[in-house]
């Protein structure tokens, strides 16, 4: 046998090793979960988001039969790699009429005003998204993303961002039964 051919079946083997186990760039789909905080997620949207696959957990307090305000946060190894933010309100939150120092806008940095909801915001490291949902916590949702493991002068993920929630956000609002 050749020393060529030994090293090329040797590379494709290896190759085939590394397209079975994972896509050798990123993730496997079996290490992104299929839901996250309650609501099903695009994989292929969301594996830009997730910075670290290791052990990866949910922690949610979201009720949304309480329509409660409550975080949800999708964890790799015990830390947060993704935080959201699930809040209810009798009106409108105003992004337009808020200060950027507001703290509404904290964790969400160099935010622009984006089209993803009836009012909405993206940052280097997440978004916040609203739209009318009356419930009997309020009138209005609103759903903060935080990417903390992200540096708030990275705007690297920013088209990752708006793609993931503009996908995740009107399916969340799908599963809150609004009226």
């Amino acid at each position: 046998m050749s020393h060529r051919w030994r090293i090329a079946s040797q590379s494709a083997a290896v190759l085939a090793v590394c397209l079975a186990v994972t896509s050798c760039n990123g993730s496997s789909d079996e290490e992104i979960p299929q839901s996250m905080c309650g609501t099903r997620v695009d994989r292929d949207l969301a594996r830009p988001l997730i910075t670290s696959t290791d052990d990866l957990d949910e922690y949610s307090r979201v009720d949304r039969q309480e329509a409660i305000s409550a975080p949800c946060a999708l964890l790799s190894g015990g830390d947060p790699v993704l935080e959201f933010h699930f809040s209810w309100t009798p009106d409108a939150p105003g992004f337009a009429e808020r200060d950027q120092f507001d703290p509404v806008f904290n964790d969400v940095a160099e935010w622009k005003v984006a089209d993803l909801g009836e009012e909405s915001v993206v940052g280097n490291n997440g978004a916040i998204v609203s739209t009318p949902c009356k419930t009997t916590r309020g009138e209005h949702f609103t759903l903060k993303l935080h990417m903390p493991r992200v540096k708030i002068t990275d705007r690297s993920h920013r088209q990752d961002i708006i793609a993931f929630m503009r996908d995740y956000f009107p399916a969340t609002v799908k599963t809150l039964h609004c009226e």
